[in-house]
């Protein structure tokens, strides 16, 4: 690549931002790189700078992943955007897809050389969709018509998982490290924004919306 780019790394975990930037500080093609620990910030910085590519962390503080890639798009922003996220269920890919997401990779399985090319392949105009997200896209080719009807945000479809996998209140808590009554206030507005009565009737929501396997 000749040209040289700005990069914005958002997310929630400075061990996070410290390794991409890190790594990033290795390359000859990345010339600035700016940091937020959350959506808000991130926003911030991008409409003070010229960002080039934004690896975004779909699950932050104050505003969501989601929330900054529509803040991109109405903004008209050059901006390509990339989710970085823990977050591999199929719902959650096709829901990033519906959003114009310009490249998801994944946490636990992507390495340096894979955001090197995913970042190359954005900056061409193109989708970077790592294998995963592909395999998900084949098996369900009509997963994209079928994203979820409501929006969730990052932290409610990380508690909806868990209480589909029969996690009571206390136990989801102590994962999260966050407190019960934090859990029992998103419990509660997951269920009505899925018009589910009780936990069964979630659990039959997140089955039709591909957040679980039946």
């Amino acid at each position: 690549m000749n040209k040289k780019i700005s990069v914005l790394v958002a997310d929630d975990h400075l061990l996070m931002r410290e390794s991409l930037r890190g790594m990033l500080e290795k390359t000859q093609f990345v010339k600035e790189i700016y940091e937020a620990e959350n959506g808000r910030e991130a926003m911030d910085l991008l409409a003070q700078h010229a960002v080039d590519v934004a690896l975004l962390d779909i699950r932050m503080p104050e505003v969501d992943g989601f929330d900054v890639i529509a803040y991109v798009q109405q903004l008209k922003l050059s901006t390509r955007t990339i989710a970085l996220t823990a977050f591999d269920e199929e719902a959650m890919i096709f829901n990033l897809m519906k959003a114009g997401v310009d490249g998801i990779l994944f946490k636990k399985t992507t390495h340096q050389q894979e955001i090197y090319t995913a970042i190359i392949t954005v900056l061409e105009g193109k989708h970077y969709y790592s294998e995963k997200v592909q395999v998900a896209v084949e098996n369900k080719p009509d997963g994209f018509a079928h994203s979820l009807p409501i929006k969730l945000t990052a932290r409610e479809f990380q508690v909806t998982t868990l209480l589909c996998k029969g996690l009571n209140t206390a136990t989801i808590a102590d994962q999260l490290f966050l407190s019960k009554h934090t859990i029992e206030s998103y419990r509660k507005e997951i269920l009505r924004k899925t018009n589910s009565k009780n936990t069964n009737e979630l659990i039959a929501f997140a089955i039709r919306s591909g957040i679980i396997s039946s």
